[in-house]
């Protein structure tokens, strides 16, 4: 029996932790293995005391997290915060936590962070060189904060040897499906997947994410570049125009953008442009002429590239998986996950 450990810190997500225990008793099921069980589960918390999550769900747990060292893998769970600030006071006291990720790592113990659980990971250093992903909000601050870290923005899942992360919320469950893989074959992850209905081709945040420009990197200069880029949003784009507007050179300012954001005042502008873009796709009938004018594009065709680099679908079909119409990517997902449930049921009944 494999047996995954859940570390559970005060205000963790509460389906973070049980749809993925929910998966593991799936697969279990779908195994035929239930005495005894292909998969087990135990839960710790801090202090070894039952802990509430941000539902205000108690759960009682089997020790304090050091008595995970015999389980076969770690989970961190999505929780929640107040603002940045609180989250980083809660990562800089995760001291002993930090200490027994790095030691679980160095003895080959597979890792696996979800949503903001990644954090932790992260703080521990574990995933310095590593390829990595958490929820699309935090990309910004997790590049700037840990910049060993090889980020992948927009994947739902980055794997790198036994160190597993996945991006937002709902992203545990491809993560739970990743470690049943795992451990048990790709044959039952799929099994598992089919019967819980769960889009195993889902690959990027991007064509949900919001662009939340990252301000607590403290550059004065890059925040009031940020603010002039929202502003002349529709304008042609000039960095000597910039440079001037903010009393800087233009070496200066590439350079402290590059610094603060790992990103150019370009593409930063692009982005702003491209998500404004998105906006009036979802909620506007404008065609898609008007409203890449009204953003500041000219050339439809480079919109069209951008936007599809940018949200990993076009914006017609990003339109209509929003709107719930015609052929959209959500509604042919949902179809064929639906046929392929039917299918499974068929089969195991």
């Amino acid at each position: 029996m494999k047996t995954i450990a859940f570390l559970l810190p005060e205000h963790f997500f509460t389906s973070s932790v049980t749809g993925v225990i929910d998966l593991l008793h799936v697969a279990n099921g779908c195994a035929g293995r239930e005495s005894p069980p292909l998969f087990g589960w135990r839960l710790f918390s801090e202090r070894g005391t039952a802990v509430e999550s941000s539902a205000g769900l108690r759960f009682d747990v089997s020790g304090d997290y050091a008595d995970a060292a015999d389980c076969d893998a770690i989970y961190l769970p999505g929780t929640g915060y107040a603002d940045l600030p609180d989250f980083e006071r809660r990562l800089a006291a995760g001291l002993r936590l930090a200490a027994l990720l790095d030691g679980w790592h160095g003895r080959g113990r597979l890792l696996a962070g979800n949503c903001t659980g990644v954090a932790w990971l992260a703080e521990s250093g574990v995933l310095d060189g590593a390829e990595a992903t958490i929820s699309w909000w935090l990309t910004d601050w997790l590049r700037h904060r840990y910049p060993q870290i090889r980020l992948q923005p927009h994947a739902i899942l980055a794997e790198s040897g036994n160190r597993i992360t996945s991006g937002a919320a709902t992203s545990h469950y491809n993560l739970g499906l990743r470690l049943i893989e795992r451990f048990a074959g790709a044959d039952l992850s799929l099994e598992c997947a089919r019967y819980t209905l769960i889009d195993t081709k889902r690959r990027s945040q991007a064509p949900y994410a919001s662009f939340l420009q990252f301000t607590g990197h403290g550059d004065e200069l890059v925040a009031r570049g940020q603010a002039w880029l929202q502003e002349q949003l529709v304008q042609p784009f000039s960095l000597d125009s910039m440079a001037r507007a903010l009393h800087t050179s233009e070496r200066t300012l590439m350079r402290r953008f590059r610094a603060a954001l790992g990103d150019t005042p370009l593409h930063t502008l692009q982005r702003l442009r491209l998500h404004a873009a998105r906006r009036l796709l979802e909620t506007s009938s404008l065609g898609l002429e008007a409203i890449v004018e009204q953003v500041g594009y000219a050339d439809l065709s480079a919109f069209r590239r951008l936007f599809k680099r940018e949200f990993a679908c076009s914006p017609g079909e990003y339109r209509r998986a929003s709107q719930g119409e015609g052929e959209g990517i959500c509604a042919w997902e949902v179809r064929r996950l639906n046929s392929a449930l039917l299918s499974a049921r068929a089969t195991y009944s």
